[in-house]
């Protein structure tokens, strides 16, 4: 358990970064009051990786699975785990992810220790039943989206990346919201000087037409537009404008142009009017006449309420298809480890847990660390040579596509550079500079499969 130990009068000789960072930790004991060590931890397994770190499934030994988030270490100042944990316990709900306590030991140097969502997230979910939920499910995950994004308002949070990787899903198909490395306090608590740092990070597809302005000011009003293209895609199982570039979305939003909702009018119209209209206005060009999440809660948990007889039979016809496809995706395995996705398409960010039909085989940590380190030494120390000996870019950027180390954006954004060279720079760019051991020892095996001649005449074995 954590304790608030600090000693008062030996901080009066410390440093004031070295009283903040005990300052931090002796307010985390008041919200994440379990430490977790590696005597109660083992079987370390990574299920999903980006700029963010690492995210790994764990075996607790009296919680069962867990997951344990781990920050690159050069992603940030050794309070940031803290401060997100922090945020994450302020932020705490029947819809939100739930953190239990933060992770010291000598596996790594800390992480987030979080529940484990089994099911995937909305996008995976998507993905495994190639299309949408039932209605009577699509529209439950629908209400509980709008519950959780109610919560954090209400306690002057912005969620600020809302999609469907970032709302997982429990063994009974509730949703959750995660992935809070993009929230922050409203603009109504936030001092002048934080609001102007600006940018506007997250996924694109799901961003108001003023948000792309640098100068933007994130507001309740973002987290809005961003659910009403989410309502829009748990109902049509489809990614809004999917395969198009950031230049041409940004284009097209600022004049004006919404995802088609006539795709969530083709089965059963007349159920589906409240909803559109709903989305509709959430997605609204003025900010201001956006709804708040009250009136939003109030719409859905009405719709919700007329549908609610079905959710038992629809979670068993899910629970079928996912049954069917994991059956056939089974088969397939010896061939890819990748999840069947429509022709041309780009799978969206990486997500913090794996789709059912395509589980990626667990990795033990512990026999893992140092291949990886030597592999990830290779990459970094041989970085131009790569970039100027590597024929067959798409290639890798392929392989890492497939397992989750390169997002969608990232994806286009290479692929539109005109030579090799740009292409491996914007690579290292966007995703190998900040991805961390596993994703460079991920790119060295792909590396030794599609340029075997280049990796041996420049050293790698």
């Amino acid at each position: 358990m954590m304790t608030s130990g600090t000693n008062l009068f030996q901080a009066e000789n410390d440093t004031s970064d070295t009283v903040e960072h005990k300052n931090i930790q002796q307010e985390m004991a008041l919200l994440c009051t379990e430490m977790f060590g590696d005597k109660d931890l083992g079987k370390w397994c990574v299920i999903g990786s980006g700029g963010f770190g690492t995210v790994y499934r764990v075996r607790h030994k009296e919680r069962g699975f867990v997951a344990i988030k781990v920050p690159q270490q050069n992603s940030g100042p050794h309070d940031a785990v803290y401060k997100e944990a922090d945020c994450l316990k302020k932020m705490s709900s029947q819809f939100v992810l739930t953190v239990f306590g933060i992770y010291q030991g000598n596996q790594f140097q800390q992480g987030i220790v979080m529940e484990f969502m089994e099911r995937g997230s909305i996008h995976t979910l998507q993905m495994d039943l190639r299309g949408p939920p039932p209605l009577p499910l699509a529209i439950r995950l629908a209400h509980q989206v709008a519950s959780g994004m109610q919560h954090l308002h209400s306690v002057n949070f912005l969620h600020h990346d809302l999609k469907p990787s970032n709302v997982l899903l429990d063994d009974d198909f509730n949703a959750k919201l995660a992935d809070f490395g993009l929230s922050r306090v409203t603009t109504s608590v936030l001092s002048n000087s934080q609001q102007s740092r600006g940018g506007t990070p997250g996924t694109y597809q799901y961003w108001p037409p003023e948000a792309f302005p640098l100068n933007y000011k994130a507001v309740r009003s973002f987290d809005v537009y961003s659910y009403g293209i989410l309502l829009w895609s748990i109902l049509t199982g489809k990614e809004p404008y999917e395969g198009k570039e950031f230049s041409l979305v940004e284009f097209r939003i600022k004049l004006g142009d919404r995802p088609d909702v006539s795709l969530c009018q083709k089965e059963e119209k007349e159920k589906m009017t409240e909803m559109v209209e709903l989305m509709t206005r959430c997605w609204d060009e003025e900010p201001s006449k956006r709804p708040h999440f009250d009136e939003i809660v109030a719409v859905t948990e009405h719709v919700f309420s007329v549908n609610k007889d079905g959710i038992g039979a629809a979670i068993q016809e899910v629970l079928s298809k996912l049954e069917q496809e994991q059956s056939k995706s089974s088969g397939q395995l010896p061939q890819t480890n990748a999840a069947p996705t429509p022709e041309n398409a780009v799978p969206n960010d990486t997500v913090d847990h794996p789709p059912l039909a395509a589980k990626q085989p667990c990795v033990d940590v512990g026999t893992k660390n140092v291949a990886e380190k030597d592999k990830a030494k290779f990459v970094d120390d041989m970085r131009e040579d790569i970039i100027q000996e590597t024929k067959d870019v798409m290639a890798l950027v392929e392989e890492l596509r497939k397992i989750g180390m390169v997002h969608k954006e990232t994806y286009s954004t290479i692929k539109a550079k005109e030579t090799n060279q740009d292409k491996m720079r914007e690579l290292f760019r966007q995703t190998l500079r900040a991805g961390g051991d596993t994703v460079k020892a991920a790119f060295y095996d792909a590396l030794k499969k599609h340029e075997p001649s280049m990796l041996n005449s420049i050293g790698g074995s």
